[in-house]
């Protein structure tokens, strides 16, 4: 058995959409923080901000990546300052909030559920509510 190389268990993920654009704008929107347009081997995709040493990730746009809603691996994403600041914009962004802020156990912060432009459903976690 080889030692892993990294700390982290995640070191990449892709959210599906049929609209690039649309699904840019949506997370920029809910998340208050800008993204990145790229282009890798000829697919457009929008990266999220990062600092290093962080997890990184994208959208990447095209019919055959599109899931069913639910369906799948299911991605938190880092939402501070709260909770609730990233929820206030979900609806205003064109998404929708599917399961409202709770409390995780033991300090671990608080998590909601929405449903983005693109029909995914994406967790959000915070420290503060």
């Amino acid at each position: 058995m080889t030692t892993p190389s990294s700390s982290q268990a995640i070191n990449w993920f892709e959210i599906p959409c049929a609209d690039l654009g649309r699904a840019q704008s949506f997370y920029e929107r809910m998340l208050d923080r800008p993204m990145r347009r790229e282009d890798f081997g000829g697919e457009p995709m929008a990266l999220f901000s990062k600092v290093d040493p962080a997890t990184g990730g994208c959208l990447v746009a095209g019919p055959q990546r599109r899931t069913a809603p639910d369906a799948g691996v299911r991605i938190y994403l880092d939402c501070e300052p709260s909770v609730e600041a990233a929820l206030a914009r979900v609806v205003p962004a064109g998404g929708q909030v599917v399961d409202a802020c709770t409390q995780l156990p033991q300090g671990m912060g608080y998590i909601a559920h929405v449903r983005d432009t693109e029909g995914n459903t994406i967790g959000l976690h915070a420290m503060a509510r």
